[in-house]
């Protein structure tokens, strides 16, 4: 009889826990539902699934602005870098092939590089965790200035970068570049025989069911695709869709198209094995160190628990991430067609910060935007307060981003009062100093753009922005 009565009594017990647990889930994912619907101009789709058990999908804005059709559960959006997860899944594979490892150098799968330290002294694992010291070919002129048309495949993009001089050595700091995704690529062709999209189609996309996934051409029809929609800068205030920014395909860096659906498949088949072996599984989804927010190909929000993994893509017209919280079973999935500051940044933070709980990160977003309200409200002298009773960092990101979306939108002069403000939160920052050049520049403003220039290159003499457009201007007097 007591056995009976002990069971019942456990029994009551466990469903009464799961009472609370799903009476808790609803709160989260009813908080969430209403903070989303609170977004101005949000426009994306997402999904958040705990247990397999779907408990929000849902779309917001539109696919196509001109025509009014709205974004589905089901359609395509650019997933920006999201595309680097697969690059180093792929990579992963071939290394437990044994077809490459972590410590080769370039040199031996691409001997034809022309750089001969890139050659000799870039590794794999540096390509893999953005350590490698190589260019940034997405933010230089030539890119950016060029008929994206002329970038199709991945050997269309090395005149970008094979014969730019190296930011900083081999393995010394991190810094996020497209160049080395691109790299990354190119030794998957080589070592494969198969095309870069071929080698994802019969070895990620197949295994994991991602049906509506790859890198399609831009500039032709894409079914159910959703267009981007970035800061025009022919007619202020309004937007402008994104392709001209794009290169014509995406790549192993990312551009490619993705769904909400596919995203889930992928990050299911990760953590089931599905596409590494549970070893490599682990070194994929285990954060460096606790300090590193980067490792092999994914990205770590809180690498101190390192409970959160996943990766995000931001360009113009793009916000895109899949997030897995493994404490609390959540996985998380977020496309947008517009710039990342229109809602996307706000909406994966807040889902986090619900979920999970806050991190740093996570109140140096909100501290920053509560900068920037007061800013745009009351003005530039109010925003200086701000940031000087400011109790908890600032991001710099934010700063950076808005300052441009002025440039863009040709407001100059709020551009100027964005990066003014950006050097008083970060006075040692070669990039916003660089960033204030830019807007003088663009204003007209020449002796103040060299200043600014100058003060950049004092704190980073490896600023080859600066270098150029400190020539520039000294030929143009």
């Amino acid at each position: 009889m007591k056995k009976i009565i002990f069971l019942l009594a456990l029994v009551m017990i466990l469903s009464c826990e799961k009472k609370r647990s799903t009476s808790s889930h609803n709160s989260k994912i009813t908080e969430i539902t209403n903070y989303l619907d609170s977004l101005k101009d949000f426009s994306g789709a997402v999904l958040i699934v705990k247990n397999d058990s779907i408990l929000l999908q849902k779309a917001y804005g539109y696919a196509h602005m001109g025509h009014k059709i709205v974004n589905n559960v089901d359609t395509k959006f650019n997933q920006g870098s999201i595309g680097k997860s697969f690059t180093a899944v792929a990579i992963l594979q071939l290394i437990q092939q044994n077809k490459l490892k972590l410590t080769d150098n370039v040199g031996a799968f691409i001997p034809e590089y022309p750089n001969k330290i890139v050659r000799d002294s870039v590794t794999i694992a540096y390509l893999l965790t953005h350590t490698s010291g190589l260019p940034h070919f997405f933010a230089r002129e030539t890119f950016l200035k060029s008929s994206k048309d002329l970038y199709r495949t991945m050997n269309d993009l090395n005149p970008l970068y094979e014969n730019e001089p190296m930011e900083s050595k081999p393995g010394e700091i991190f810094t996020y570049r497209n160049t080395n995704y691109v790299i990354l690529g190119r030794i998957i062709e080589k070592i494969s025989g198969l095309e870069y999209d071929e080698y994802l189609e019969k070895n990620i996309y197949a295994l994991a069911s991602m049906k509506n996934t790859g890198n399609f051409d831009l500039d032709h029809p894409i079914d159910n695709a959703a267009e981007g929609y970035t800061t025009s800068e022919v007619y202020p205030d309004k937007l402008k869709i994104n392709i001209h920014t794009y290169p014509s395909k995406g790549n192993a860096a990312g551009g490619g198209y993705t769904t909400l659906n596919d995203l889930y498949h992928f990050a299911q088949a990760i953590q089931n094995n599905k596409l590494l072996n549970s070893e490599y599984t682990t070194l994929f989804t285990t954060p460096l160190s606790k300090n590193n927010h980067y490792g092999y190909g994914m990205q770590f929000p809180n690498p101190e628990e390192g409970t959160i993994f996943g990766h995000s893509g931001g360009h113009f017209g793009v916000g895109s991430e899949w997030r897995v919280y493994t404490k609390e079973g959540y996985t998380v999935i977020l496309l947008t067609n517009k710039d990342t500051d229109k809602g996307f940044l706000d909406a994966r933070f807040s889902i986090q910060k619900i979920l999970s709980g806050t991190t740093p990160s996570i109140e140096k977003h909100f501290n920053t935007k509560a900068v920037f309200d007061e800013y745009y409200k009351n003005g530039f002298e109010v925003g200086v307060n701000k940031i000087n009773s400011a109790e908890n960092e600032l991001d710099e990101y934010t700063f950076i981003v808005n300052g441009y979306n002025a440039i863009s939108a040709k407001k100059l002069a709020s551009a100027i009062e964005i990066f003014r403000l950006g050097i008083i939160a970060f006075p040692n920052s070669y990039n916003m100093y660089d960033s204030l050049g830019e807007a003088y520049l663009e204003n007209g403003q020449m002796d103040l753009a060299v200043t600014n220039y100058k003060k950049s290159l004092e704190l980073n003499p490896e600023n080859e922005n600066a270098k150029e457009k400190l020539i520039e201007l000294s030929l143009n007097k």
